[in-house]
């Protein structure tokens, strides 16, 4: 990582704010838009929580969609794709080396999923169409940045394995979205819950599992490769392979919920939905201790990485322990939940908040993405997962752990947003150019 100075050169103004610097880089827009649904949506979830009865009264003759199925759409699908869009456009060139896309042309995707999630979030639970309506404009939206993938991948000049998987499941987001959007119109709002499930476990996860055997080191080698050894000797395509399965069968199971023509057969096969997550769990934990004593893990970013595939470990043996046939059902239904948030929140979230923290921060011109405040919110993340956890496997404490989950996940979100957003309309503290984000570490390499 090269050494950028925190502020602005002796004698120098510091830069002002300009909304036209969220054009200059595409993970500046892409990041502040995704800030600002992460935002509203854990604003909103806090409000439900802890607002008065009164004020969650849907308006009369129009009853919107169930606090529920909002928050799994929300939380989901939300400001993920946005972070996604964010840092493949900021990434993908290199990997492809491809020419950048210019930011304007992603304006009208990012402002349709911005806005359309901004519908669903403000209106959705007093006005299921516009519930609809939002899903509706955030899958054109998405589909209009595949576009703009699609064609960067056109200009590749190298080889782009990882790249073409990742666009394989972001289009399995966008049908996902569209899905979502025919439910809310048709009035199963349980069926967009369902979807939602199902696209986090064979859409979102899949993006963080194969963007992290790209870029870190304990999702792309079985090994901690030795001081001089070449990493890509020790490259291992099945760390990745059995946790993307043990995804793929979770997302199977999330679809027999929806109405229609059951699958029976999904059902039946629960010795392969444990036995999958559990061999996920026991590799992932595995690969974390022995990456653990490794000095490339003891770098600030890559520790934080580390604790947040840990956490994927410990999600995937809640996940099997949950797919037993002689629990009883309170307790699966906890093991599940447990499973769920500690995969949603711990992986998901900590690899989300380390990744997107470190692009924003160096590509803002500053030495350091995990400074003080970093680590604060870090911290923060921490103790949510906790609380969350707590709240699914103890229903006495979810009264007092699940509003302090939220406050918590609404803290890291409006933190973020005002910091980085800060960051994102000023311009670059270096004078030089912008150099093209570096990985955590230079190995996998296609």
């Amino acid at each position: 990582m090269n050494a950028l100075p925190t502020q602005a050169p002796s004698g120098t103004a510091r830069p002002r704010w300009r909304a036209a610097e969220l054009l200059a880089q595409p993970h500046r827009l892409c990041f502040v838009a995704a800030a600002i649904v992460w935002a509203a949506s854990a604003l909103a979830w806090l409000l439900a929580l802890l607002a008065p009865p009164a004020l969650r009264v849907p308006m009369p003759g129009a009853p919107g969609v169930p606090t529920t199925a909002l928050h799994a759409l929300a939380f989901t699908l939300g400001p993920m794709p946005l972070f996604f869009a964010g840092f493949l456009f900021a990434s993908a060139p290199k990997w492809l080396r491809a020419p950048p896309r210019a930011t304007r042309a992603l304006r009208p995707g990012v402002l349709m999923l911005t806005l359309g999630w901004l519908l669903l979030i403000g209106l959705g639970a007093w006005w299921t169409a516009a519930a609809a309506a939002g899903l509706a404009l955030c899958a054109a939206g998405w589909a209009a940045l595949l576009a703009q993938l699609a064609s960067l991948r056109r200009q590749a000049t190298r080889r782009a394995g990882h790249f073409d998987a990742i666009l394989g499941v972001c289009t399995l987001l966008a049908l996902a979205l569209a899905a979502a959007a025919l439910a809310l119109g048709l009035g199963r709002p349980e069926a967009a819950r369902a979807i939602a499930r199902a696209a986090f476990w064979g859409a979102v996860l899949p993006v963080f599992l194969i963007a992290s055997h790209r870029m870190l080191p304990f999702l792309a080698h079985a090994d901690a490769p030795q001081p001089g050894e070449t990493e890509a000797a020790r490259d291992a395509p099945w760390v990745v392979a059995l946790p993307l399965a043990a995804s793929a069968g979770l997302a199977l199971q999330a679809l027999p919920a929806l109405p229609g023509p059951a699958s029976p057969w999904v059902a039946g096969l629960w010795p392969l939905h444990a036995l999958l997550p559990a061999a996920a769990g026991a590799l992932t934990l595995w690969l974390a201790l022995r990456w653990r004593a490794h000095p490339a893990t003891r770098t600030p970013l890559l520790h934080r990485l580390l604790r947040a595939f840990a956490w994927s470990g410990l999600a995937w043996l809640a996940l099997a322990a949950a797919a037993l046939p002689t629990l009883p059902g309170a307790t699966g239904e906890a093991l599940r939940a447990i499973g769920l948030h500690a995969m949603a929140l711990g992986f998901a979230g900590g690899t989300m908040l380390s990744m997107v923290t470190r692009l924003s921060a160096t590509q803002a011109g500053h030495s350091q993405a995990v400074d003080a405040v970093a680590r604060v919110l870090e911290a923060l993340l921490q103790l949510l997962v906790l609380a969350r956890l707590l709240a699914a496997a103890w229903p006495r404490a979810a009264a007092l752990a699940l509003p302090l989950a939220a406050l918590l996940w609404a803290a890291i979100a409006c933190a973020w947003l005002i910091r980085h957003g800060n960051w994102a309309g000023r311009a670059r503290l270096r004078a030089a150019p912008a150099a093209a984000p570096q990985e955590p570490v230079a190995g996998n390499a296609e």
